[in-house]
């Protein structure tokens, strides 16, 4: 008998009952064979050879529809007596008035079209493709795991105080004098050699003048750039370099001494000492719930090379 476009037709009665003893073995023969197929990507050759796949994938894909509709239907929008409560003193405290009918019924409303909104929006997945979303998602589930930090003691604080010494203290400080030129110099080297030989030259004015007494590396950076301060770092004291550019323009400069960092009192520092008490053992808490998570998801790390 010939069945259906794109299938062969059956085997002869005879032949089946020589492949096939009972009802039960050609069953197991069948799924059999159609676990081959799919373990062995072969599903399109052997449907050709055997009806009965084409109707199991069929089925399979029906139930499949139907066992995610029912799951996204298990779970209504529910508007309940204290939602509306809710809502409707929510309206008030903000618009100052009592809420009327068809306050109540657009606030339903709203509240509906916005939970809709929002299943859709995780239906499609948009938290993978919205930065912003995906951001708020990570910090509430970061405060899930972690909580409100206790408040630590003041023994706590000194203890971490004082196993942090390299953090609470100042930084190096560096005093130097310059020359300032709006503009490069033409003559640059013969004015370096002026310098050096101990005579004056002129310049353009600085809004901060030409000597700087101990400044630290960062103000240093901030003002000047990373190049500025590493030509200071590398020179000798005493003596003049340049020009050197800035984004402020051109500089001779000489290193007058240095300061190395002092410990910072604990009174001084207290409050960075707790907020960065109260960073650590949050960061700890999120480490040990990370590490469990890595047991509960695959990663996969590619890692150029």
């Amino acid at each position: 008998m010939q069945t259906d476009a794109g299938f062969c037709s059956a085997p002869s009665p005879s032949k089946a009952a020589e492949k096939a003893p009972s009802p039960e073995g050609r069953a197991d023969g069948r799924l059999a064979r159609l676990w081959q197929a799919i373990s062995g990507n072969r599903i399109v050759a052997i449907a050709k050879r055997e009806p009965l796949i084409p109707f199991l994938m069929a089925g399979a894909l029906i139930f499949a529809g139907y066992y995610f509709s029912k799951q996204q239907r298990s779970n209504p929008i529910r508007y309940t007596a204290e939602t509306e409560k809710q809502l409707v003193e929510e309206f008030e405290a903000v618009s100052g008035r009592k809420a009327e009918a068809r306050d109540r019924e657009r606030l339903r409303d709203d509240f509906i079209a916005d939970e809709l909104m929002f299943r859709e929006a995780v239906d499609r997945s948009m938290y993978l493709t919205d930065p912003a979303a995906r951001e708020r998602m990570i910090d509430r589930m970061r405060y899930l795991v972690v909580g409100d930090p206790a408040e630590p003691t003041e023994q706590q604080l000194v203890d971490y105080y004082a196993s942090h010494a390299d953090i609470y203290q100042t930084e190096p400080g560096i005093s130097f004098s310059q020359v300032f030129f709006a503009s490069h110099p033409e003559n640059g080297p013969a004015l370096l050699a002026q310098l050096n030989r101990g005579e004056s030259i002129g310049g353009d004015d600085f809004w901060l003048g030409r000597e700087f007494p101990n400044y630290g590396h960062s103000m240093i950076r901030g003002m000047f750039g990373q190049q500025f301060l590493k030509e200071l770092e590398d020179s000798q004291t005493g003596q003049w370099l340049g020009p050197i550019r800035s984004a402020r323009g051109w500089h001779f400069i000489r290193k007058t001494g240095v300061s190395a960092p002092i410990r910072i009192p604990y009174a001084d520092a207290r409050m960075q000492v707790k907020q960065d008490y109260i960073l650590a053992g949050t960061q700890a808490a999120l480490d040990k719930e990370i590490a469990k998570l890595k047991e509960k998801y695959d990663v996969d790390v590619e890692v150029a090379d």
